[in-house]
């Protein structure tokens, strides 16, 4: 498939890298753009051509990194030639010895759930987890054997450049707008994560948050559906009723833990174990390793993710969270009186639900960055306070001064 093709590298960075390192094992020829880059200067042991324009019209192939934007003029005049473009994902499952793939992706908790899921399978079975988290997916391409499980991470970006990426089971945490200064539309941004279930069949799974339901149906997907809710459902998945979670399989329903048991705080991470749960027991692991599992996790560094407690003052790092309803959730799994320290790259969001929402729990919010002055609009209408500071650092010590003044 690969054999005698010429294949262009878009991005090398740590896509890219691996993705030459494992196009290498090919007799293709391999070409390599990158406009942030002296490709001249850099010291890589793997042969590559520089790309230049005029190669365009030699291309069989484009490997695209997630870091690329997806209208970059480059790819527009690719497409006009029905160049094939691909993601990192794209290129690993073709070449893939195993079919135990699963795929977890979602605006938020991807990154959770991902990692439960991988502690779970790790217990019984040699697992690779990868995307986001662990090794890059094209790193273990190779290595994984037929038997072997793959958890994968996938973002909207790799998932769009995907066109045979088939998991076995697929898991869509929840859907909201985010990346919209890369998508440009909140449907492009949806399609993208939905084509993680698109080459789905009846012998596979998806997994997807209740509340989805209505707008899974517009995607006609094929594979056999489960749900996980914070309230008691009638579909096949998994449910909260009176402080436990329950797995209902269409025939029987499963007690699985008490919710007390877990360490990670918050509803939206109960969601997040409940996806995994569901996915670990279509693989039929065993509800005591499952158990084992959850009931040890900690949490996913800077995610909510305990710094420590000074002078009676809780931190709190969740710096995973780049988008304001990943903050919504963050801010409602804490007690009241949060100083929230928030701001950074401007993605195109809009933050008045995030405020609107959270003002009761918030004191202050304290912020800077490119969307320093947006979420300050966003305060000014719900008349709660806010500062705006020069950077990160700033911000921290303004938050340490607020709290020793009471």
């Amino acid at each position: 498939m690969l054999e005698n093709k010429n294949i262009l590298i878009m991005g090398f960075g740590v896509t890219g890298k691996s993705a030459l390192k494992f196009l290498k094992e090919f007799p293709c020829k391999i070409y390599v753009y990158d406009s942030n880059e002296d490709l001249q200067k850099l010291n890589v042991e793997e042969d590559f051509i520089i790309f230049k324009e005029e190669d365009l019209d030699k291309i069989d192939l484009i490997v695209k990194s997630p870091g690329i934007y997806p209208f970059h003029e480059l790819l527009l005049k690719a497409r006009e030639k029905n160049i094939e473009i691909i993601s990192d994902i794209e290129l690993s499952y073709r070449n893939l010895k195993t079919k135990n793939v699963i795929a977890v992706t979602g605006t938020n908790g991807k990154t959770t759930t991902t990692t439960i899921i991988g502690d779970i399978l790790k217990r019984v079975s040699q697992t690779y987890v990868v995307g986001n988290i662990g090794r890059g997916i094209l790193e273990i391409t190779g290595e994984a054997k037929s038997d072997d499980y793959l958890v994968i991470e996938a973002s909207s970006f790799q998932l769009e450049d995907t066109i045979d990426f088939k998991p076995h089971i697929a898991l869509l945490t929840y859907v909201t707008s985010d990346h919209l200064d890369w998508h440009k539309t909140t449907k492009n941004y949806v399609d993208a994560k939905f084509k993680i279930f698109k080459n789905q069949d009846e012998n596979d799974f998806a997994i997807l948050n209740y509340e989805d339901k209505e707008l899974a149906k517009e995607y006609d997907l094929k594979a056999e559906k489960y749900y996980f809710s914070m309230e008691k459902i009638s579909d096949k998945g998994a449910f909260v009723q009176d402080g436990k979670i329950y797995f209902n399989d269409g025939k029987n329903i499963e007690e699985i833990l008490d919710t007390k048991d877990i360490k990670i705080p918050g509803d939206h991470n109960i969601k997040n174990i409940m996806a995994a749960i569901i996915g670990c027991k279509l693989l039929n692991i065993d509800l005591d390793i499952i158990k084992k599992s959850i009931t040890s996790f900690t949490g996913v560094e800077h995610r909510i993710e305990f710094v420590r407690e000074l002078r009676g003052v809780k931190y709190y790092n969740d710096s995973k969270g780049t988008n304001p309803d990943s903050t919504e959730v963050a801010v409602a799994a804490m007690d009241s009186d949060v100083i929230l320290i928030a701001g950074g790259y401007d993605k195109g969001a809009e933050f008045d639900d995030l405020i609107e929402k959270s003002k009761d729990k918030i004191k202050t919010a304290i912020l800077f960055g490119e969307t320093a002055e947006k979420i300050s609009k966003a305060c000014k209408e719900n008349d709660l306070e806010f500062y705006i500071t020069k950077d990160l650092n700033k911000a921290v010590e303004l938050a340490e001064k607020n709290f020793l003044r009471g």
